[in-house]
């Protein structure tokens, strides 16, 4: 979604090809560095939040309470490092490098940024999801059928999200939505080896194999019961921050036409509408109207 100027339709030549460093840049480079005071103002508030809370708890639960405070806050500044395990996202592969690698360093040259990193997440979705302050999904869809013009488009508008001051409430969603993600991933985790381990058990059949299911099992039911207070209020938050998502998507619809990809933009909206499988899809109807509204 940002860099230097390579002509949208053209493949790479021959001397343009490089290693995958350098391509999908890491965040800290570029005019988007000034979303960072916003972003660590964010931090410096929820810290001053925390410290009242902390105290506040102390008196009322001396010996955990205080903790208790700073170990939920700490889970929210570290649940956005999770991202990749909790959506599932990576790096482009060599097909889908070739297709993204000019539309996006045409949408960051538009831009005038180049501080993020772009993913792809598996989806048959025409929009993805947004992970992090500092990274831009693109879904596999996306990157594999769109034509040049409409994958610019959509890469415009996912970079939408997170472009400039906007960084800061992706960074805040990213911190209210992501622990739940990373909770049902880590159960998951926990359970995932017990019916490989009870069916090599029954192979066996031998008491050690059985007993080994037993204890992993057990393990895994404690973790869920300690977890389960944890993963339904952070499912709570998540689902409250999702409500504002259709303003979300408007301004990053807003952002992409400003960037001078709302033609693309629409005309990709449409298409998706018009070989919905089931029945009309009224939220992407309605985004199509509001981008025809701002294109005029």
């Amino acid at each position: 979604m940002h860099g230097t100027a390579v002509p949208a339709s053209g493949a790479l030549s021959a001397g343009q090809h490089a290693s995958k460093e350098g391509r999908y840049l890491g965040p800290g480079q570029g005019r988007q560095r000034r979303a960072g005071m916003p972003v660590g103002a964010v931090v410096g508030g929820e810290g001053a939040v925390v410290a009242v809370v902390a105290i506040g708890l102390h008196l009322v639960w001396p010996l955990w309470g205080a903790g208790a405070a700073i170990a939920v806050w700490a889970v929210l500044l570290t649940a956005p490092l999770a991202a990749s395990r909790a959506y599932g996202y990576r790096e482009p592969e060599e097909a889908e490098r070739v297709r993204l690698e000019p539309a996006w360093r045409n949408v960051q040259r538009q831009a005038g940024t180049d501080g993020h990193r772009l993913v792809v997440v598996e989806s048959d979705e025409l929009n993805a999801c947004t992970p992090s302050w500092r990274t831009v999904a693109v879904t596999s869809h996306a990157a594999r059928s769109l034509p040049p013009g409409r994958l610019e488009a959509v890469l415009a508008h996912e970079l939408g999200h997170v472009l400039g001051v906007r960084a800061v409430p992706a960074f805040v969603h990213a911190q209210v939505t992501l622990p739940s993600r990373v909770l049902v991933w880590a159960l998951r985790g926990l359970w995932r080896p017990v019916a490989p381990m009870w069916k090599r058990a029954v192979a066996w059949h031998r008491p050690i194999g059985f007993l080994a299911v037993l204890l992993l099992a057990a393990f895994a039911s404690v973790a869920t019961a300690v977890l389960a207070l944890p993963t339904g209020a952070a499912f709570a938050a998540a689902w409250c921050a999702r409500l504002p998502r259709g303003r979300a998507e408007a301004r990053a619809d807003a952002a992409a036409v400003r960037l001078g990809f709302g033609a693309e933009l629409v005309a990709a909206v449409e298409h998706r509408i018009e070989n919905a499988p089931h029945g009309l899809p009224m939220p992407l109807v309605r985004r199509a109207q509001g981008l025809r509204r701002r294109l005029g």
